[in-house]
């Protein structure tokens, strides 16, 4: 289905179905962004041990430039 169809469809509702039909998409979207940050999550001790590692890398003179990390941290999360 396509994003022109779904607006076509939108339009054809009855005013009276605009507020469920918004309750509905905002619904979809909590359940998206809700999917996309589960891969995020990890334990106290996964996220000890990549900070150390990152510490690691830190200090053995192992780092990105600046320009490039927000590069990739953009490329992740947009």
């Amino acid at each position: 289905m396509s994003y022109d169809s779904v607006c076509e469809q939108v339009r054809s509702l009855p005013e009276s179905c605009l507020e469920d039909a918004s309750k509905y998409l905002n619904f979809l979207l909590f359940q998206y962004n809700k999917s996309l940050y589960e891969k995020l999550s990890e334990s106290d001790d996964e996220f000890s041990a990549k900070m150390q590692n990152g510490f690691d890398d830190l200090r053995n003179g192992r780092v990105t430039p600046l320009d490039e990390a927000f590069a990739e941290i953009k490329k992740r999360f947009a």
